[in-house]
Parts: structure tokens; sequence; C-alpha cells
């Protein structure tokens, strides 16, 4: 397994922490926390697991039992997550805890949330021990190889000019980075439209059929933006979409661009604006020149 403290640039390993880790886990459902009290001991950097059924005086909690990661559960009827972890940062006692968000339905809106108050690692249920690490590693604020990687892809996107990397690394951990093999659909004409992909390797062939015959309009490659005219007006697509070779993007929800108080989010949706409108003017243009 790798180790915890293994870096992203070159990927070599480093010394493990002179103190291993002690990690809360708060989840209401005491299944959930065996399961994941025992696959947190099932890595090699975890010294010491507790846990609590509520996030109540979890402050005071803290102070007499000090933990490196409180692993949180997102769902409970009476306590919120974001709040709990929002007055935990304000106090200078606990400020420098790190947090993981774990969810059976995390979705861009609770990534969003997380982020904002203050959680860099999310854990999405079922999860196995390639995930709970890579989990950790992001609330450490370790950048994981995967990360670094797509990092350096979405660097050379002209998409993404004018983004600082700590921006680029947020979107990252919002956004999903998909992977599709080839002959793969990414969507199909006819269904709801609530996000747009941004190509970072390989290629997307979007189909249209017509009576009997599928006619190819367009080859997406890297660096390219589709599936954006869904989200302008709100339409079901208007194509199929097909993975042509294996491709990598990013998927990016309409939520994300819609929040317009997050700066981030002005910032996506003035890039998103950018692109339709040139799309509209190369219509505009290749229409007249037709005409002519």
């Amino acid at each position: 397994m790798t180790d915890l403290l293994t870096i992203a640039s070159g990927g070599k390993p480093q010394r493990a922490p002179a103190q291993l880790l002690r990690i809360l886990i708060i989840d209401s459902r005491p299944e959930s926390r065996s399961l994941l009290k025992a696959a947190l001991r099932g890595l090699s950097f975890v010294e010491t697991v507790i846990e609590r059924a509520r996030p109540i005086d979890l402050g005071e909690f803290l102070v007499e039992n000090p933990a490196h990661i409180v692993i949180i559960e997102e769902d409970f009827e009476e306590d919120d997550p974001f709040e709990v972890v929002k007055s935990l940062k304000r106090n200078p006692a606990t400020a420098r805890i790190n947090f993981v968000l774990v969810s059976s339905h995390l979705d861009v809106e609770s990534r969003r949330k997380g982020i904002e108050a203050g959680i860099l690692g999310f854990l999405s249920k079922p999860y196995d021990l390639q995930t709970l690490e890579k989990a950790i590693r992001d609330a450490l604020g370790k950048v994981s190889t995967n990360h670094k990687e797509t990092l350096d892809k979405v660097r050379r996107i002209s998409f993404f000019s004018g983004f600082t990397d700590e921006e680029l690394l947020r979107l990252l951990k919002i956004c999903h980075t998909r992977k599709f093999n080839a002959g793969e659909p990414v969507f199909h004409e006819g269904e709801k439209g609530d996000r747009l992909y941004v190509m970072l390797s390989g290629e997307v062939n979007i189909l249209k059929r017509v009576d009997d015959d599928e006619r190819l309009l367009a080859t997406m490659k890297a660096g390219e933006v589709f599936g954006e005219m869904a989200i302008v007006d709100s339409e079901p697509r208007s194509a199929d979409a097909v993975a042509a070779s294996n491709a990598m993007m990013i998927e990016v929800h309409d939520q994300i661009i819609n929040n317009l108080n997050d700066p981030l989010a002005l910032k996506l949706f003035r890039k998103f604006a950018i692109l339709v409108t040139k799309k509209l003017r190369d219509f505009t243009r290749a229409t007249a020149e037709a005409q002519n």
C-alpha cells in the first residue's frame, strides 16, 4: 500500500510521520462506525480510532481527546455537520483539526458546503481502503498522485486559463473526473441535460440519429467542451455523446455554475458565458457563409 506521505511530485515515498494518526469517527449508526473502524485499522499509519454517535460538545471532547482527523457522517437528524465543522474551525483549540465528510449520497452541493466549512476530505459509501486513504490524504492537504496528474492536464486547457492551482484543486474536489471506455455512452439524446464536460484526453463523438441514419456531428478532443447547450436552455439533450476512444473528462454540474455566491462559480460562469457566445458567433458566421 502506498505510504500516506508519498508525495505527488514523482510519487517518491517519504518517511512515515513520527506520530501516527489518531482518528475520531462521528456517526449515529453503530454498524457504520464498526465498519469504518475496521477499515481504518487496516491502514498502517493509523494508531488510534475513537468514536462517538453525535457531535454534542465536540469541542470540549476534542480538547480532552485530541485527534488529527475527524471523520463525520453527513446525515444527522438534529446536527448539521457543516455548522459543527465551522464552529470547530473558529475555535483556536480545534482549528487545526482535519475533517473527512462521509456520505452515501455525496453530491456536488455536499462537497461545496463541505469545502466552504473547511472540510478537505470526502468519502463516498461504499468505499475501499484506497478511497479511504485518498480521503485522509485530501483531509491532510496532501495532493494525491491522481489529482496532480489531472491538474497537469487541466492547466493546459484554455477553458481553465486564469484559474489558480488552488482554485483548480478545489474544482477537482467538487467536480467528478470521469473515465469512459471506447464505445461507452456519455449521454443519450432526450436525456435531461444538467452538466457539461471538459475533455482531458481521448475523443468523444457527438452523434445525431436522423431516420435510420446516424450522423457524426463533431468529434470532441482534449481541451474542448461539450454538453453546455442543455444547461443554457434546460432542454433535453439534442444528440448522443459516445466515447470514440478511452477518454477522461471533467463533469461540471449546473449546481456549481449556478451558485453565484461562490467566487469560483462566478469565474466558471464567466468562462461558460464566453464559450457559449463564441459558439453562437461561429454558428452565425458559418450560416452566413453557407448562404453566400
